[in-house]
Protein backbone atom coordinates (compact mmCIF):
# COMPACT_ATOMS: atom_id res chain seq x y z
CA UNK A 1 0.00 0.00 0.00
CA UNK A 2 2.72 1.97 1.03
CA UNK A 3 4.13 1.48 -3.19
CA UNK A 4 0.62 2.35 -4.25
CA UNK A 5 1.21 5.70 -2.29
CA UNK A 6 5.07 6.15 -4.04
CA UNK A 7 2.88 5.57 -7.47
CA UNK A 8 0.64 7.67 -6.84
CA UNK A 9 3.40 10.72 -6.20
CA UNK A 10 4.95 9.50 -9.65
CA UNK A 11 1.63 9.73 -11.60
CA UNK A 12 0.99 12.66 -10.38
CA UNK A 13 4.49 14.81 -10.07
CA UNK A 14 4.84 12.96 -13.76
CA UNK A 15 1.77 13.56 -15.90
CA UNK A 16 2.29 17.75 -15.94
CA UNK A 17 5.29 16.96 -18.40
CA UNK A 18 2.25 15.61 -21.02
CA UNK A 19 -0.28 17.86 -20.20
CA UNK A 20 1.61 20.65 -20.67
CA UNK A 21 1.94 21.61 -24.32
CA UNK A 22 -1.99 20.96 -24.47
CA UNK A 23 -2.31 23.21 -21.79
CA UNK A 24 -0.02 26.06 -23.43
CA UNK A 25 -2.33 25.32 -26.64
CA UNK A 26 -5.37 25.71 -25.46
CA UNK A 27 -5.55 27.90 -22.16
CA UNK A 28 -3.24 30.72 -23.25
CA UNK A 29 -1.05 31.13 -20.13
CA UNK A 30 1.89 32.88 -20.68
CA UNK A 31 5.61 31.77 -19.39
CA UNK A 32 5.39 32.50 -16.26
CA UNK A 33 1.84 30.95 -15.46
CA UNK A 34 3.36 27.97 -17.00
CA UNK A 35 5.99 27.43 -15.02
CA UNK A 36 3.53 28.57 -11.98
CA UNK A 37 0.97 25.59 -13.21
CA UNK A 38 4.58 22.99 -13.13
CA UNK A 39 5.56 24.58 -9.67
CA UNK A 40 2.54 24.70 -7.96
CA UNK A 41 3.18 21.16 -7.21
CA UNK A 42 6.31 22.02 -5.34
CA UNK A 43 4.65 24.76 -3.54
CA UNK A 44 1.92 22.58 -2.48
CA UNK A 45 4.51 20.27 -1.03
CA UNK A 46 5.27 22.36 1.81
CA UNK A 47 1.85 22.79 3.37
CA UNK A 48 1.45 19.29 2.86
CA UNK A 49 5.05 17.84 4.33
CA UNK A 50 3.92 20.40 7.62
CA UNK A 51 0.33 18.72 7.87
CA UNK A 52 1.94 15.28 7.31
CA UNK A 53 4.44 15.66 10.15
CA UNK A 54 1.87 16.97 12.73
CA UNK A 55 -0.59 14.18 11.73
CA UNK A 56 2.18 11.23 12.00
CA UNK A 57 2.88 12.42 15.14
CA UNK A 58 -0.56 13.29 16.63
CA UNK A 59 -2.40 10.62 15.22
CA UNK A 60 0.09 7.97 13.71
CA UNK A 61 1.77 7.05 10.04
CA UNK A 62 -1.05 5.24 8.91
CA UNK A 63 -3.48 8.29 9.70
CA UNK A 64 -0.86 10.68 7.62
CA UNK A 65 -1.19 7.79 4.57
CA UNK A 66 -5.18 8.14 4.73
CA UNK A 67 -5.04 11.58 4.53
CA UNK A 68 -2.87 11.21 1.42
CA UNK A 69 -5.31 9.57 -0.36
CA UNK A 70 -8.10 11.87 0.25
CA UNK A 71 -6.00 14.72 -0.40
CA UNK A 72 -4.57 13.29 -3.84
CA UNK A 73 -7.89 12.45 -4.70
CA UNK A 74 -9.30 16.09 -3.98
CA UNK A 75 -7.06 17.33 -6.56
CA UNK A 76 -7.91 15.63 -9.74
CA UNK A 77 -11.63 17.46 -10.58
CA UNK A 78 -10.10 21.04 -8.93
CA UNK A 79 -7.85 20.47 -11.97
CA UNK A 80 -10.33 19.11 -14.66
CA UNK A 81 -13.46 21.33 -13.77
CA UNK A 82 -11.01 24.53 -13.88
CA UNK A 83 -11.99 25.81 -17.45
CA UNK A 84 -8.83 26.45 -18.03
CA UNK A 85 -8.73 29.31 -15.57
CA UNK A 86 -5.32 29.89 -14.16
CA UNK A 87 -6.27 29.95 -10.30
CA UNK A 88 -8.24 27.10 -10.10
CA UNK A 89 -5.95 25.48 -12.23
CA UNK A 90 -3.40 26.30 -10.29
CA UNK A 91 -4.95 25.28 -6.56
CA UNK A 92 -5.53 22.18 -8.15
CA UNK A 93 -1.80 21.53 -8.36
CA UNK A 94 -1.40 22.82 -4.77
CA UNK A 95 -3.05 20.17 -3.58
CA UNK A 96 -1.75 17.76 -5.47
CA UNK A 97 1.76 19.26 -3.90
CA UNK A 98 -0.26 18.91 -0.83
CA UNK A 99 -0.39 15.13 -1.76
CA UNK A 100 2.98 14.80 -2.27
CA UNK A 101 4.11 15.99 0.94
CA UNK A 102 1.76 13.90 2.57
CA UNK A 103 3.34 10.74 0.35
CA UNK A 104 6.86 11.92 1.36
CA UNK A 105 6.32 12.00 5.07
CA UNK A 106 3.98 9.45 5.80
CA UNK A 107 5.20 6.53 3.65
CA UNK A 108 9.37 7.06 4.67
CA UNK A 109 8.17 6.90 7.58
CA UNK A 110 6.47 3.92 7.95
CA UNK A 111 8.58 2.10 6.11
CA UNK A 112 11.53 2.74 7.73
CA UNK A 113 9.80 2.41 11.39
CA UNK A 114 8.31 -1.35 9.88
CA UNK A 115 11.06 -2.50 7.77
CA UNK A 116 14.18 -4.86 9.47
CA UNK A 117 17.56 -3.32 9.42
CA UNK A 118 18.97 -5.75 7.10
CA UNK A 119 16.45 -5.26 4.30
CA UNK A 120 15.38 -1.22 5.24
CA UNK A 121 17.03 0.10 2.38
CA UNK A 122 15.49 -2.08 -0.31
CA UNK A 123 11.36 -1.33 1.97
CA UNK A 124 12.42 2.18 1.56
CA UNK A 125 13.70 2.00 -2.06
CA UNK A 126 10.58 0.57 -2.95
CA UNK A 127 8.93 3.98 -2.44
CA UNK A 128 11.43 5.26 -5.09
CA UNK A 129 10.74 1.86 -7.52
CA UNK A 130 7.24 2.29 -7.18
CA UNK A 131 7.12 6.41 -7.43
CA UNK A 132 9.39 5.49 -10.87
CA UNK A 133 7.15 3.20 -12.36
CA UNK A 134 4.28 5.67 -11.74
CA UNK A 135 6.59 8.69 -13.85
CA UNK A 136 6.82 5.61 -16.25
CA UNK A 137 2.96 5.45 -16.45
CA UNK A 138 2.47 9.05 -16.61
CA UNK A 139 5.10 8.74 -19.72
CA UNK A 140 2.90 6.29 -21.28
CA UNK A 141 -0.23 7.88 -20.76
CA UNK A 142 1.05 11.27 -22.43
CA UNK A 143 2.00 9.18 -25.38
CA UNK A 144 -1.57 7.75 -25.73
CA UNK A 145 -3.19 10.69 -25.22
CA UNK A 146 -0.58 12.45 -28.51
CA UNK A 147 -1.66 9.50 -30.48
CA UNK A 148 -5.44 9.35 -29.37
CA UNK A 149 -6.09 13.18 -29.57
CA UNK A 150 -2.99 14.36 -31.90
CA UNK A 151 -0.12 16.50 -31.64
CA UNK A 152 -0.78 20.03 -29.60
CA UNK A 153 1.86 22.01 -31.81
CA UNK A 154 -0.81 20.71 -34.81
CA UNK A 155 -3.34 23.42 -36.27
CA UNK A 156 -5.14 20.07 -37.40
CA UNK A 157 -6.14 19.28 -34.03
CA UNK A 158 -9.14 21.41 -32.63
CA UNK A 159 -9.08 23.37 -29.55
CA UNK A 160 -11.64 21.17 -27.93
CA UNK A 161 -9.72 17.58 -28.40
CA UNK A 162 -6.71 19.51 -26.73
CA UNK A 163 -8.73 20.42 -24.03
CA UNK A 164 -10.19 16.93 -23.84
CA UNK A 165 -6.40 15.47 -23.59
CA UNK A 166 -5.19 17.39 -21.10
CA UNK A 167 -8.18 16.91 -18.51
CA UNK A 168 -8.14 13.02 -19.83
CA UNK A 169 -4.80 12.67 -18.79
CA UNK A 170 -5.47 14.08 -15.51
CA UNK A 171 -8.13 12.06 -14.67
CA UNK A 172 -6.81 9.30 -15.33
CA UNK A 173 -4.69 9.56 -12.07
CA UNK A 174 -7.70 9.24 -9.85
CA UNK A 175 -8.35 5.98 -10.06
CA UNK A 176 -5.21 4.53 -7.91
CA UNK A 177 -6.08 6.75 -5.45
CA UNK A 178 -8.98 5.04 -4.14
CA UNK A 179 -7.12 1.56 -4.55
CA UNK A 180 -4.47 3.30 -1.72
CA UNK A 181 -7.40 3.95 0.41
CA UNK A 182 -9.27 1.30 0.90
CA UNK A 183 -5.96 -0.92 0.99
CA UNK A 184 -4.57 1.13 4.20
CA UNK A 185 -7.60 -0.27 6.56
CA UNK A 186 -5.79 -3.75 5.84
CA UNK A 187 -2.24 -2.30 7.89
CA UNK A 188 -0.95 -2.04 11.33
CA UNK A 189 0.21 0.91 12.73
CA UNK A 190 4.31 1.80 13.37
CA UNK A 191 5.37 -0.26 16.00
CA UNK A 192 8.02 2.67 16.93
CA UNK A 193 5.22 5.39 16.45
CA UNK A 194 3.05 3.03 18.62
CA UNK A 195 6.03 2.52 21.33
CA UNK A 196 6.82 6.94 21.70
CA UNK A 197 2.98 6.96 22.74
CA UNK A 198 3.36 4.26 25.78
CA UNK A 199 1.53 1.27 23.59
CA UNK A 200 4.43 -1.07 24.16
CA UNK A 201 1.95 -4.17 23.48
CA UNK A 202 0.61 -2.52 20.53
CA UNK A 203 4.28 -1.85 19.45
CA UNK A 204 5.15 -5.66 19.85
CA UNK A 205 2.32 -6.93 18.06
CA UNK A 206 3.08 -4.19 15.09
CA UNK A 207 6.78 -5.77 15.16
CA UNK A 208 5.89 -8.77 14.61
CA UNK A 209 4.04 -8.89 11.59
CA UNK A 210 7.49 -8.89 10.10
CA UNK A 211 9.69 -9.71 12.79
CA UNK A 212 10.18 -12.86 15.15
CA UNK A 213 9.41 -12.70 18.26
CA UNK A 214 12.66 -12.03 19.84
CA UNK A 215 13.42 -9.71 16.85
CA UNK A 216 10.33 -8.13 18.16
CA UNK A 217 11.24 -8.03 21.98
CA UNK A 218 15.10 -7.19 21.23
CA UNK A 219 14.10 -4.25 19.18
CA UNK A 220 11.71 -2.86 22.22
CA UNK A 221 14.76 -3.15 24.33
CA UNK A 222 16.81 -0.80 22.16
CA UNK A 223 14.10 1.50 22.25
CA UNK A 224 13.70 1.70 26.00
CA UNK A 225 17.53 1.88 26.19
CA UNK A 226 17.45 5.03 24.14
CA UNK A 227 14.48 6.25 26.19
CA UNK A 228 16.62 6.26 29.02
CA UNK A 229 19.83 7.46 27.54
CA UNK A 230 17.30 10.82 26.66
CA UNK A 231 16.64 11.35 29.54
CA UNK A 232 18.96 13.51 32.27
CA UNK A 233 18.65 14.75 35.80
CA UNK A 234 18.35 18.49 36.83
CA UNK A 235 19.91 19.56 39.33
CA UNK A 236 16.73 19.62 41.51
CA UNK A 237 16.65 16.25 40.74
CA UNK A 238 14.35 16.19 37.81
CA UNK A 239 14.01 13.80 35.59
CA UNK A 240 13.39 15.38 31.84
CA UNK A 241 14.24 14.58 28.12
CA UNK A 242 17.24 16.09 27.12
CA UNK A 243 17.33 18.73 24.27
CA UNK A 244 17.24 18.34 20.58
CA UNK A 245 19.63 21.40 20.03
CA UNK A 246 22.52 19.78 21.61
CA UNK A 247 25.79 19.19 19.51
CA UNK A 248 25.10 15.86 19.07
CA UNK A 249 21.79 15.97 17.22
CA UNK A 250 23.45 19.00 14.92
CA UNK A 251 25.65 16.46 12.47
CA UNK A 252 22.39 14.09 11.64
CA UNK A 253 19.83 16.51 11.31
CA UNK A 254 22.28 19.04 9.07
CA UNK A 255 23.00 16.02 6.98
CA UNK A 256 19.33 14.36 6.78
CA UNK A 257 18.61 18.27 5.35
CA UNK A 258 21.35 19.01 3.12
CA UNK A 259 20.83 15.81 1.34
CA UNK A 260 17.19 15.99 0.22
CA UNK A 261 18.09 19.74 -0.94
CA UNK A 262 20.45 19.02 -2.79
CA UNK A 263 18.50 16.09 -4.16
CA UNK A 264 16.34 19.06 -5.40
CA UNK A 265 18.32 21.58 -6.21
CA UNK A 266 20.35 19.23 -8.91
CA UNK A 267 16.96 19.72 -11.08
CA UNK A 268 15.36 16.30 -11.51
CA UNK A 269 12.25 17.54 -10.68
CA UNK A 270 12.10 20.43 -13.35
CA UNK A 271 13.75 17.50 -15.57
CA UNK A 272 10.62 15.55 -15.45
CA UNK A 273 8.65 18.37 -15.64
CA UNK A 274 9.96 19.83 -18.73
CA UNK A 275 10.98 17.33 -20.38
CA UNK A 276 8.60 17.26 -23.20
CA UNK A 277 9.50 21.01 -23.66
CA UNK A 278 12.72 20.26 -23.42
CA UNK A 279 13.23 17.65 -25.99
CA UNK A 280 11.21 20.06 -28.82
CA UNK A 281 13.52 22.50 -28.57
CA UNK A 282 16.30 20.25 -28.57
CA UNK A 283 14.45 19.18 -32.25
CA UNK A 284 12.00 16.77 -31.33
CA UNK A 285 8.76 16.83 -33.03
CA UNK A 286 5.35 14.79 -32.34
CA UNK A 287 5.28 11.72 -30.71
CA UNK A 288 9.27 11.79 -30.79
CA UNK A 289 9.35 14.28 -27.97
CA UNK A 290 7.03 11.99 -25.57
CA UNK A 291 8.83 8.73 -26.60
CA UNK A 292 11.78 10.61 -25.78
CA UNK A 293 10.01 11.25 -22.21
CA UNK A 294 9.32 7.69 -22.37
CA UNK A 295 12.88 6.45 -22.54
CA UNK A 296 14.15 9.03 -20.09
CA UNK A 297 11.96 8.00 -17.42
CA UNK A 298 12.29 4.27 -18.50
CA UNK A 299 15.67 4.53 -17.48
CA UNK A 300 14.89 6.07 -14.37
CA UNK A 301 12.84 2.72 -13.53
CA UNK A 302 15.79 0.58 -14.56
CA UNK A 303 18.45 1.65 -12.77
CA UNK A 304 16.17 2.35 -9.80
CA UNK A 305 15.79 -1.63 -9.62
CA UNK A 306 19.25 -1.62 -9.81
CA UNK A 307 19.77 0.31 -6.89
CA UNK A 308 17.31 -1.48 -4.78
CA UNK A 309 19.58 -4.25 -5.49
CA UNK A 310 22.37 -2.75 -4.14
CA UNK A 311 21.48 -0.29 -1.55
CA UNK A 312 21.80 -3.58 1.23
CA UNK A 313 24.52 -5.16 -0.35
CA UNK A 314 26.80 -1.85 -0.81
CA UNK A 315 25.11 0.92 1.09
CA UNK A 316 23.91 3.95 1.11
CA UNK A 317 27.17 6.00 0.71
CA UNK A 318 28.74 4.02 -1.92
CA UNK A 319 25.35 4.23 -4.16
CA UNK A 320 24.82 7.98 -3.67
CA UNK A 321 28.94 8.72 -4.40
CA UNK A 322 28.44 6.92 -7.54
CA UNK A 323 25.25 8.74 -8.31
CA UNK A 324 26.22 12.17 -7.78
CA UNK A 325 29.30 12.00 -9.48
CA UNK A 326 27.60 10.85 -12.63
CA UNK A 327 24.56 13.54 -12.14
CA UNK A 328 26.92 15.79 -12.29
CA UNK A 329 28.32 14.54 -15.42
CA UNK A 330 24.93 14.12 -16.85
CA UNK A 331 24.50 17.85 -16.31
CA UNK A 332 27.45 18.72 -17.97
CA UNK A 333 26.61 17.11 -21.19
CA UNK A 334 23.07 18.37 -20.71
CA UNK A 335 24.64 22.05 -20.76
CA UNK A 336 27.27 21.82 -23.72
CA UNK A 337 24.88 20.28 -25.92
CA UNK A 338 22.09 22.83 -25.51
CA UNK A 339 25.05 25.58 -25.26
CA UNK A 340 26.21 24.15 -28.63
CA UNK A 341 22.69 24.65 -30.45
CA UNK A 342 22.33 27.60 -28.95
CA UNK A 343 25.80 28.75 -30.61
CA UNK A 344 24.96 27.03 -33.71
CA UNK A 345 27.79 24.24 -33.53
CA UNK A 346 24.81 21.85 -33.61
CA UNK A 347 21.65 22.14 -35.36
CA UNK A 348 18.76 21.40 -33.81
CA UNK A 349 16.81 18.10 -35.11
CA UNK A 350 16.55 14.51 -34.55
CA UNK A 351 20.16 14.11 -34.00
CA UNK A 352 20.81 16.75 -31.98
CA UNK A 353 17.91 15.53 -30.20
CA UNK A 354 18.20 12.10 -29.68
CA UNK A 355 22.09 13.04 -28.56
CA UNK A 356 20.68 15.18 -25.75
CA UNK A 357 18.59 12.48 -24.70
CA UNK A 358 21.31 10.13 -24.30
CA UNK A 359 23.05 12.83 -21.83
CA UNK A 360 19.45 13.13 -19.82
CA UNK A 361 19.71 9.22 -19.53
CA UNK A 362 23.12 9.45 -17.98
CA UNK A 363 21.84 12.20 -15.60
CA UNK A 364 18.83 10.28 -14.76
CA UNK A 365 20.25 7.08 -14.52
CA UNK A 366 22.92 8.51 -12.43
CA UNK A 367 20.18 10.21 -10.11
CA UNK A 368 18.06 6.65 -9.49
CA UNK A 369 21.25 4.15 -8.97
CA UNK A 370 21.99 6.61 -5.74
CA UNK A 371 20.15 10.24 -4.98
CA UNK A 372 16.75 8.78 -5.71
CA UNK A 373 16.62 5.64 -3.57
CA UNK A 374 18.88 6.91 -0.93
CA UNK A 375 17.48 10.42 -0.50
CA UNK A 376 14.13 8.32 1.38
CA UNK A 377 16.75 6.90 3.88
CA UNK A 378 18.74 9.58 4.23
CA UNK A 379 15.84 11.74 5.74
CA UNK A 380 14.38 8.52 8.25
CA UNK A 381 17.43 6.61 8.86
CA UNK A 382 19.69 9.79 10.32
CA UNK A 383 16.86 11.51 12.31
CA UNK A 384 16.55 10.45 15.64
CA UNK A 385 12.79 8.77 17.18
CA UNK A 386 11.87 11.68 18.81
CA UNK A 387 12.39 14.24 16.18
CA UNK A 388 12.02 12.40 13.14
CA UNK A 389 8.75 13.07 11.94
CA UNK A 390 9.44 16.97 12.47
CA UNK A 391 13.04 17.02 10.99
CA UNK A 392 11.49 15.24 8.08
CA UNK A 393 9.21 18.14 8.18
CA UNK A 394 11.97 20.61 7.98
CA UNK A 395 14.00 18.73 5.36
CA UNK A 396 11.09 18.50 2.63
CA UNK A 397 9.73 21.80 3.24
CA UNK A 398 13.50 23.57 2.82
CA UNK A 399 13.88 20.87 -0.24
CA UNK A 400 10.76 21.44 -1.94
CA UNK A 401 11.46 25.29 -1.14
CA UNK A 402 14.31 24.77 -3.50
CA UNK A 403 12.69 22.67 -6.10
CA UNK A 404 9.51 24.62 -6.19
CA UNK A 405 12.11 28.12 -7.04
CA UNK A 406 13.95 26.24 -9.41
CA UNK A 407 10.47 24.84 -11.11
CA UNK A 408 8.63 28.64 -11.12
CA UNK A 409 11.78 30.32 -12.51
CA UNK A 410 13.21 27.59 -15.15
CA UNK A 411 10.95 28.84 -18.65
CA UNK A 412 11.85 32.47 -17.97
CA UNK A 413 15.62 31.96 -16.75
CA UNK A 414 16.07 29.78 -19.80
CA UNK A 415 14.31 31.79 -22.24
CA UNK A 416 16.19 34.56 -21.47
CA UNK A 417 19.77 33.04 -21.05
CA UNK A 418 19.14 29.82 -22.46
CA UNK A 419 18.78 25.89 -21.41
CA UNK A 420 22.84 25.11 -21.50
CA UNK A 421 23.07 28.20 -18.27
CA UNK A 422 20.26 26.59 -16.35
CA UNK A 423 22.06 23.12 -16.48
CA UNK A 424 25.56 24.08 -16.55
CA UNK A 425 24.41 25.61 -12.60
CA UNK A 426 22.81 23.05 -11.63
CA UNK A 427 25.81 20.79 -12.52
CA UNK A 428 27.95 23.26 -9.97
CA UNK A 429 25.11 22.13 -7.37
CA UNK A 430 25.75 18.64 -8.03
CA UNK A 431 29.64 18.93 -6.91
CA UNK A 432 28.30 20.28 -3.64
CA UNK A 433 26.29 17.24 -3.38
CA UNK A 434 28.78 14.83 -4.14
CA UNK A 435 31.11 16.84 -1.78
CA UNK A 436 28.70 16.27 1.19
CA UNK A 437 27.92 12.57 0.67
CA UNK A 438 31.72 11.17 -0.30
CA UNK A 439 33.12 13.14 3.04
CA UNK A 440 30.76 13.92 5.30
CA UNK A 441 27.93 11.14 5.22
CA UNK A 442 28.33 8.06 7.63
CA UNK A 443 27.22 4.57 5.92
CA UNK A 444 24.49 2.63 7.98
CA UNK A 445 23.83 -0.59 6.00
CA UNK A 446 22.59 -3.23 8.31
CA UNK A 447 22.16 -0.59 11.63
CA UNK A 448 19.36 -0.77 13.28
CA UNK A 449 17.58 2.69 13.95
CA UNK A 450 18.78 2.63 17.61
CA UNK A 451 22.40 1.95 16.43
CA UNK A 452 22.82 4.96 14.15
CA UNK A 453 21.33 7.33 16.38
CA UNK A 454 23.69 6.04 19.25
CA UNK A 455 26.36 6.49 16.60
CA UNK A 456 25.71 10.69 16.22
CA UNK A 457 25.45 10.77 20.34
CA UNK A 458 29.34 9.19 20.41
CA UNK A 459 28.35 5.93 22.11
CA UNK A 460 29.26 3.82 18.78
CA UNK A 461 32.51 4.38 16.93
Amino acid sequence: MCGLAGLLYGIDMGLIAAALPYIKATCGFTEAQLSGIVAAVMLGCIPGTMCAAWVAEKAGRLASLKATALVFAAAVPVICLSGGNFWIMFAGRLLQGAGCGFMGIAASLYVVECARSENRGRGTGMLQLVLTIGLVVSALIGLGATMFFGDAASDAVSADAKRHAWQSIFWVSIIPTFVLFVGLFRLCESPRWLFKKGRREEAIASLMMNHDEEAARRTIEELESNERSQMVRTSGGEVKRDSIFQRKYLAPLALAILIPVFNQASGVNSLLNYSVVLMQRAGLAGTDANWADTAIKLANFLFTCVAMALVDRKGRKFLLTIGTSGVTLGLLAVGGLFWAVEQGALAAGPVAGWVIVGAFVLFISSFAIGPGVCVWLAMTELMPLRVRAGGMMVAQFVAMGASYVLAQTFLPWSAKYGDSSVFLTLAVVAVGYFVTVAFFLPETKGKSLEEIERHFAGKVR
